[in-house]
């Protein structure tokens, strides 16, 4: 067998099952190369002499830091800026000005889960500032939110390979919104500072998030498994305001059961918030409760 296919097959089933239980995502059974290409650059930078004694010491001290790091590099999704034009226009054309008239003068806020490198995040804050420049008093702030791993980092900096700030992104956003550091392009501070990007457990208490108006989890229900899908969309549920929206890609495929929202058959892949007018919720309550994990943080 090639020195890129060296996992024992126990070992990749034990992958696979950690995978399952840490996030909900089921790898595929023939996912064998991508998953020794990501994990192999995870062990150089762990310093591991090679991948197999990364595993090795995975499996038989049970860290949990580096399982965290390993479930988050196996996680990570290929990325574009703009990805799927027409959400875009969904969301200048209809949500944001049903927002705005329903939360006139309010902040908007809007949500980022399971955002990955970033490029979501920032074709967002894009959107927006190109939309204040006609707009002037609309107010947002978007957070972006994903496991730890390297791709979180480099959204957390704002940068990116040529290749990667070549995808889907108009050379005029190029040009205004990025800057040249050696071979890779950054986006500008002021753009930067438009996203807060935080460490989460997605399968975790999402209340301490926060609420918002509009929250995006494009093009990932995918790869969760039946049961963590219901748990993920029923956790954001709670954490979108009354009249909100949740966007997932077009292509997403959801059960027939009720998660809170309602389906919007004229814009594939939106959702409104289902609310019960018996319900009353402050908009700026930010309330926090206890939960088995909610951060990363000190593992």
């Amino acid at each position: 067998m090639s020195a890129a296919l060296s996992l024992k097959p126990s070992y990749y089933e034990a992958l696979r099952r950690l995978t399952l239980e840490m996030a909900g995502v089921s790898l595929g059974k023939d996912h064998h190369f991508v998953v020794e290409t990501r994990l192999s650059a995870l062990s150089r930078r762990e310093g591991f002499d090679s991948l197999s004694d990364m595993v090795e010491e995975l499996f038989s001290r049970g860290q949990t830091r580096l399982a965290v790091n390993v479930v988050s590099a196996l996680l990570e999704r290929e990325r574009r800026f703009f990805d799927d034009k027409d959400s875009y226009n969904v969301m200048t054309d209809y949500v944001l000005p049903r927002l705005i008239a329903g939360y006139g003068g309010m902040p908007l806020r809007f949500l980022v889960f399971g955002c990955g490198s970033g490029q979501d995040a920032y074709s967002l804050a894009m959107t927006i500032d190109k939309l204040e420049e006609q707009m002037p008093d609309l107010q947002t702030e978007i957070v972006a939110a994903d496991y730890p791993s390297w791709a979180l980092d480099r959204a957390s900096e704002g940068r990116y390979t040529h290749f990667e700030a070549q995808r889907g992104l108009p050379i005029r956003d190029l040009v205004k919104y990025f800057t040249r550091s050696g071979e890779d392009w950054v986006i500008n501070d002021d753009l930067r500072r438009r996203v807060a990007v935080k460490e989460f457990h997605l399968l975790s208490n999402t209340e301490e998030l926060g609420r918002y108006h509009l929250i995006l989890f494009r093009n990932a229900l995918g790869q969760y498994s039946a049961p963590a899908q219901v748990r993920l969309l029923r956790s954001l549920a709670p954490i979108t305001m009354p009249q909100g929206y949740l966007m997932l890609g077009r292509d997403d495929k959801l059960a027939k059961m009720n998660f809170g929202y309602d389906l919007m058959d004229d814009h594939p892949g939106l959702l409104k918030k289902h609310d019960d007018p018996k319900v009353e919720i402050d908009p700026y309550e930010g309330r926090k409760r206890p939960t088995e994990r909610t951060s990363f943080k000190g593992l």
